[in-house]
């Protein structure tokens, strides 16, 4: 099964597991990286290449915050490793297709595009839904 690192600023990866976790249940293989303030770029950019080890077999998505950021820079910079791919935006619906979908397939690029999809999908604004 495909890991999943959350790599996001402060504790909203943290979050945002738990939260899926609510909905889905506990969920194996999925690793919190946090970039709290004052962290050392150079060891969570270490840790994060002990994940890309660690998965290296079944492939990893790396989910981070906000495309720009310290979590996305040092994510993209393991963007040609093979069986490693990476997705910025992160949000919930985000998480719970990543979650699912790495049940069904081991692509690990299948799941990065439909988890983009899906993010896109998830973003309304209700009151053209109701206008319109």
């Amino acid at each position: 099964m495909i890991g999943i690192v959350i790599l996001t600023h402060g504790s909203l990866g943290l979050a945002l597991l738990k939260t899926a976790e609510m909905i889905l249940g506990k969920k194996d293989k999925v690793e919190i990286l946090p970039v709290q303030s004052g962290s050392s770029l150079n060891d969570i950019a270490g840790v994060l290449e002990e994940c890309i080890i660690k998965y290296r077999k079944d492939g990893l998505l790396i989910l981070t915050d906000m495309f720009g950021g310290s979590p996305s820079n040092i994510a993209m910079a393991y963007i040609g490793e093979e069986k490693v791919d990476v997705v910025t935006g992160v949000n919930l619906p985000m998480l719970i297709k990543a979650l699912t979908l790495r049940e069904e397939t081991n692509d690990v690029q299948e799941i990065a595009r439909k988890v983009v999809e899906r993010g896109k999908d998830s973003i309304k604004r209700p009151g053209d839904l109701l206008n319109g």
